[in-house]
């Protein structure tokens, strides 16, 4: 006798099942109808192998990762620091402008500097009368030309000063300058008290302003 429960052959005068324990039929027929699909081979979900229902289960599906040799796009790259290195072209402009300030900036300070330092007829013509004011005629003949300096002499120069008692006031009236030729007029206090007008010639000599030659009025 099979059970109809679980499909187990049992003795024929069996009354319960001896591997379930269900109740056994108790009928005149040979064998019990059997089910041909037992309950507990369906298939999950109540769904059937031919199915063609998609699964509420299925995985997304993602496109795999790119090769090590792969180059994306320019405006793609990034450093590692996350800033796209398109950034690295503006910081080198940057730098390169900070340095043209720089450079542009020191030529403007050494232009300055040249400029005030230059030499002028005026500043050759302070330079003369302040030194004979100290009585310092080595540096008072030093600006005289050369060719002034070969028709006089730097004792014969002290000499024509020590006996008019040096330089004791001296005012700059005007200065004309026309290339690299320059004409000034000057009135000279000397030592002794006498105020006389002096008339001095200047030329340019290799980028230095000189005295050429020096007209004072005795009378």
């Amino acid at each position: 006798m099979y059970c109809v429960h679980c499909g187990a052959e049992n003795p024929k005068n069996a009354t319960f099942c001896q591997k379930c324990g269900n109740r056994l039929p108790t009928t005149d027929q040979d064998e019990p109808t059997v089910s041909s699909i037992p309950s507990s081979l369906s298939t999950p979900y109540d769904n059937t192998p031919y199915s063609n229902t998609p699964s509420a289960s299925a995985e997304t599906v993602y496109a795999p990762p790119p090769p090590p040799s792969y180059i994306p796009p320019s405006g793609e790259i990034a450093s590692t620091s996350g800033h796209p290195l398109a950034q690295k072209p503006k910081r080198r402009w940057g730098f390169i402008l900070s340095l043209v300030i720089i450079v542009l900036v020191v030529i403007i300070a050494v232009g300055a500097y040249v400029y005030v330092n230059r030499s002028t007829p005026d500043k050759t013509i302070t330079t003369y009368y302040s030194a004979l004011v100290h009585n310092d005629f080595q540096t008072a003949y030093g600006q005289f030309s050369a060719s002034a300096q070969g028709s006089l002499t730097e004792q014969q120069f002290a000499t024509f000063w020590q006996t008019r008692g040096g330089v004791k006031a001296w005012t700059l009236v005007s200065t004309q300058e026309q290339g690299s030729t320059a004409n000034s007029t000057v009135t000279v206090t000397f030592g002794n008290g006498q105020t006389r007008l002096a008339s001095i010639k200047l030329v340019d000599e290799n980028g230095k302003w000189k005295i050429q030659q020096e007209t004072i009025a005795l009378s």
